[in-house]
């Protein structure tokens, strides 16, 4: 097996595979395999119709379970790593349920919470009704009242402004510029610079002609939505709400559930992302073989 990493011309190969798995996990998406190859070595290879990922980081490498035939796929894993039981990152959904029918029992499975996607209603994220939204509804009255704020779809028109509002937010949180950030960075311009090809959709909070929130996404399948990045400037408190509905307002409601994908295990992160209510908190998984084998 020769592995190839994941490259902005790959998209026509692999999105097929990716999106005729029917799953939910934002890891299908070939936006977020490409944008996250720099930190996380994302590589592919196809044989015989079947599609194998593999991912590595600090000499760890882990193999997702294959786009396909899972038996056939997952004997051809154990010839290429010589390895009976190599380890396998997966997420719930149809392939990881055939995974653990067929060798659960080899397997210790072990949940990795700071990984899980959050996965909502789009018409919650659209509404915002009943009680367990009162807040979100009141940032908005509150920002409303504050600014006079409009919002429009990112096109040629306003993507200078919305590169001119990336550069500032990240040169706001230089102190927390880690790996994971500095790949994100990088990820808006890919993502900014190719919008078109990727068929990414972009939404913008724009206040005296200045972007002050926007947020970027693309579709996992025809039932789900990802958005890979969501974007607002210190000093316009409620930007963020407001930049999450109107944008799944505009654009989304022919989706049944956006995945905002995980909360790296960042307390405030975590806290906000459980605040809009997820519908679903979906798993995922680190298998190794089981010690006393």
């Amino acid at each position: 097996m020769e592995f190839k990493k994941i490259e902005l011309c790959d998209k026509e190969i692999l999105s097929p595979f990716l999106q005729n798995a029917n799953e939910l996990t934002c890891e299908i998406s070939f936006v977020n395999l490409l944008l996250w190859q720099p930190l996380y070595n994302n590589c592919y290879c196809i044989e015989d119709g079947i599609l194998y990922l593999k991912s590595y980081d600090d000499n760890i490498v882990t193999y997702s379970l294959p786009f396909g035939n899972i038996a056939i796929g997952f004997k051809k894993i154990v010839e290429h790593t010589g390895k009976p039981y190599p380890d396998i990152w997966a997420q719930e959904g149809e392939r990881f349920n055939e995974f653990k029918k067929l060798y659960g029992k080899y397997y210790d499975i072990y949940e990795s919470r700071n990984e899980f996607d959050y996965i909502y209603n789009s018409l919650d994220l659209i509404n915002l009704s009943g009680k367990k939204y009162h807040s979100k509804r009141n940032h908005i009255s509150a920002f409303s009242k504050q600014f006079n704020w409009r919002y429009e779809d990112i096109t040629s028109n306003n993507i200078e402004l919305v590169k001119e509002c990336a550069k500032i937010w990240y040169s706001q949180n230089t102190d927390r510029m880690d790996d994971e950030l500095k790949t994100e960075m990088q990820g808006v311009n890919l993502m900014l610079d190719n919008m078109e090809y990727l068929e990414i959709k972009g939404g913008a909070i724009i206040i005296d002609d200045k972007v002050v929130a926007f947020t970027l996404g693309s579709k996992i399948n025809s039932q789900i939505y990802n958005i890979h990045a969501e974007k607002a400037l210190s000093g316009y408190d409620g930007a963020y709400t407001v930049i999450n509905r109107e944008f799944t307002e505009k654009n989304l409601s022919g989706y049944k559930y956006i995945n905002r994908e995980d909360d790296l295990g960042l307390e405030g992160l975590r806290r906000s992302k459980l605040s809009y209510k997820p519908a679903i908190l979906l798993p995922k998984y680190i298998c190794t073989k089981k010690e006393n084998l």
